[in-house]
């Protein structure tokens, strides 16, 4: 029954994405439309800031730049497979539930990896806070300089490296004040606290107005250097939560599967049958994986915090 769940869920992409191929025209030409009725729309700014806030969200967590109207695709296609598998055996209303809790999934898992870049990066902001101002100093105040060598430099700062690396490309190739702003806000964004977002601003003014920065930079080092404090404070908490969700529930769960069959005489197959092919089965199984991701989301919301002052 198990590979019937999979022949199926394989019958079904194949048969949405062969529509797509055969529409594709129809498909593109009804969206541009959409676009074009919606910028005439009044509440066309908050669309766009949607839309770019998505796209730096994509940008940020997979490394790449992806679009948010394929990524929406993407969820609707998913929402669309699970809710053709599930309403075979499920309720019109369960069906729903299912496939939107399945749908949303990938948007957890992104969030999810877009707030550990940003927990990772923000710890080593006082390393490139500290560097950035030693550098700019021996290169006579060049903001580009600067960056360059903090790139070439052997310090510890492996997910900010990424950051800066990306901001100077975006700097050299440009001399617009417009994009060298955009340039340091998706930098200020990838990390989303108070010293990237006075570190960006400074960036911003050094490159597009050659102004000297160098007390501002020595302001953010000094108040990193005092929540350095808060952060040691914070690490002595302890991380039983974490390590229960990311290795209990699954180990757990495994458990009980095992002592199932193995004790209550259950054969394997009618346990994978119960479990996938019963409505209650798969109703459990989805919630349990749902919920498994919402926890991870709501540790690294509530432990993981960032550093910052």
């Amino acid at each position: 029954m198990v590979k019937i769940i999979f022949i199926n869920a394989f019958l079904y992409l194949l048969i949405i994405a062969g529509f797509i191929i055969l529409f594709f025209d129809s498909i593109r030409i009804v969206y541009y439309k959409l676009i074009l009725r919606g910028r005439l729309r009044a509440n066309t700014a908050n669309k766009g800031k949607l839309e770019l806030t998505l796209a730096k969200a994509l940008h940020t967590s997979l490394g790449k730049r992806v679009s948010p109207g394929a990524f929406i695709a993407s969820l609707t296609i998913i929402f669309t497979t699970f809710f053709l598998i599930s309403i075979k055996t499920l309720s019109l209303v369960s069906s729903l539930i299912i496939s939107s809790l399945v749908g949303s999934l990938p948007c957890l898992l992104i969030w999810i990896r877009l707030e550990a870049i940003r927990r990772r990066g923000s710890h080593e902001g006082e390393i490139l806070v500290s560097e950035f101002l030693r550098q700019y100093r021996l290169t006579n105040y060049n903001v580009y300089e600067t960056l360059e060598r903090i790139v070439e430099a052997k310090i510890d700062i492996k997910n900010t490296r990424r950051l800066i690396y990306k901001l100077l490309i975006d700097l050299r190739s440009t001399g617009n004040p417009k994009r060298i702003k955009e340039a340091t806000e998706d930098f200020a964004y990838a990390i989303q606290t108070n010293w990237s977002n006075m570190l960006a601003h400074n960036i911003y003014i050094a490159a597009s107005k050659g102004t000297n920065v160098t007390l501002a930079i020595e302001d953010i080092l000094i108040q990193l250097r005092e929540a350095r404090a808060m952060v040691e404070e914070r690490k002595r908490l302890n991380n039983e939560a974490t390590r229960m969700t990311y290795f209990m529930v699954p180990l757990v769960y495994i458990a009980t599967a095992f002592m199932a069959v193995k004790y209550l005489d259950l054969p394997l197959k009618r346990f994978l049958y119960n479990q996938l092919y019963t409505q209650e089965g798969f109703v459990i199984l989805i919630l349990i994986i749902f919920f498994f991701v919402a926890n991870i989301a709501l540790l690294s919301l509530v432990i993981n915090q960032r550093f910052d002052y």
